[in-house]
């Protein structure tokens, strides 16, 4: 069980869940695209998972693959969800909504250049993930001084969510993907004014009945 909120800020970091056929293998980026029923489902899991822990906000990217997911938690908890456009995944510019086995096709060096400068690389016309994780760390700021003893929900993209807490925890952003989730996965950091502990990571990860 985690102890209760006093002193500190509980974010509650939920990737969104998967999305529907024909757009797993698309380049969203900040876009949108819809969940899979099975996606809803595991949204609607959320609210189960947390259990007793209270929700005091409900935070979600204005884009409906975290926006529907993150409607699913609040309504369970008496919530309204909250738009947020500084919570999107990066725009990856030309790129963006095109099918990546099309974009390697086309571009292969530059595809090749962005996952192996993770992070630092931005598709043609986009941004980088740091850029992206930048805009994050800034709604954040403007968000803690009001969040002191609150458990705040974040619905949000993998990459931005492993990212976002990397720069917590003074990691480099090329580390970052040691923290990743899987879809619809979850992990709890608690925020200090001195510092972040990383109270909870991936909590299903040995559960059987949880894909």
């Amino acid at each position: 069980m985690l102890g209760p909120v006093e002193d500190f800020c509980r974010l509650v970091l939920l990737r969104h869940p998967e999305l529907a056929p024909g757009h797993t293998d698309v380049v969203v980026g900040g876009g949108e695209a819809p969940l899979a029923r099975r996606g809803l489902e595991r949204a609607a899991r959320w609210d189960r998972q947390l259990g007793a822990l209270e929700l005091d906000a409900v935070f979600a990217a204005d884009v409906s693959q975290c926006l529907d997911a993150g409607k699913v938690l609040a309504h369970a908890r008496g919530l309204e969800v909250r738009p947020e456009p500084r919570l999107r995944d990066q725009a990856m510019g030309r790129w963006q909504g095109q099918r990546w086995n099309e974009v390697a096709a086309a571009e292969p060096d530059a595809v090749r250049d962005f996952f192996a400068q993770f992070g630092d690389f931005k598709a043609p016309d986009g941004e980088s993930l740091g850029a992206a994780v930048e805009r994050v760390l800034a709604w954040w700021q403007e968000v803690a001084p009001h969040a002191l003893s609150q458990t705040v929900a974040v619905v949000m993209a993998g990459n931005l969510i492993s990212g976002f807490v990397a720069a917590l925890l003074g990691m480099r952003l090329s580390r970052a993907v040691s923290l990743s989730l899987p879809h619809g996965a979850l992990g709890v950091i608690d925020v200090y004014g001195n510092g972040v502990r990383l109270a909870a990571w991936h909590v299903d990860a040995l559960r059987e009945d949880v894909a």
